[in-house]
């Protein structure tokens, strides 16, 4: 039908118009390399999903999520730095916003603060301000809060990726994509890496790499990602 009335000159010329103006306008980004785009294309037919974002940061810039929160989603944001917490009490109230660490056990530990909101803030020595914080393994924390399924899970927690995402319960939660941070270009390095090899052996599967995350599909989606990416 649609073939038949495009013959139609008149009719046409104003689908031409259409195709021109309706695709004018760049795509809002988020993500400081674009990352949010890709992950809402990749979880677009989940409307209203969940997701856990350790290393929150801020609730705009540089956010994976807030697309996905502007679209019905919900979720628990974490981050050792309590001015990004506050900030996200402010304008995520939907969400369960956290300050605290993650890591590979429950307690007490440090963190190096070089500003009150900094993206380099970590807990590795990093010759910032030395300053105590709670720290959590990710299903200690999850289970607390009584988080029974996710749909993303987006790790960014400067170093301190491998021990984050370590002792993950990935058949109980079984996240559709997971992202992570990996700061190196080097391709073999990765491939190589601990946090590869863990998500490998947790059968999820390397599908791109934007910047500095790398993004990890769950193996029983990968059929339906890659019918998602086809174009």
């Amino acid at each position: 039908m649609k073939k038949n009335l495009l013959k139609n000159s008149i009719i046409y010329y104003f689908y031409k118009l259409l195709k021109i103006y309706r695709n004018n306008k760049p795509s809002l980004h988020f993500g400081e390399f674009g990352e949010d785009i890709f992950i809402n294309r990749i979880l677009k037919n989940i409307n209203k999903g969940k997701y856990v974002d350790v290393g929150c940061y801020h609730p705009y810039k540089g956010s994976l999520t807030y697309k996905l929160y502007d679209r019905g989603w919900n979720g628990i944001n974490i981050d050792i730095s309590k001015t990004s917490i506050d900030l996200f009490n402010i304008s995520r109230k939907k969400d369960i916003n956290l300050n605290l660490a993650i890591s590979n056990f429950d307690g007490e530990t440090y963190y190096y603060e070089n500003s009150p909101i900094n993206q380099q803030n970590s807990l590795e020595d990093n010759n910032g301000i030395k300053k105590e914080i709670e720290a959590y393994k990710l299903n200690t924390l999850l289970e607390k809060n009584k988080i029974e399924k996710i749909d993303y899970l987006n790790i960014d927690a400067e170093g301190n990726d491998y021990k984050a995402i370590s002792n993950f319960n990935f058949t109980k939660y079984e996240p559709q994509l997971i992202t992570i941070e990996f700061n190196s270009y080097d391709m073999e390095k990765l491939i190589n890496s601990e946090i590869h090899k863990c998500m490998t052996k947790n059968n999820y599967k390397l599908i791109s790499k934007f910047g500095v995350t790398c993004f990890y599909s769950n193996e029983k989606d990968f059929e339906n990602i890659n019918k998602l990416m086809s174009v």
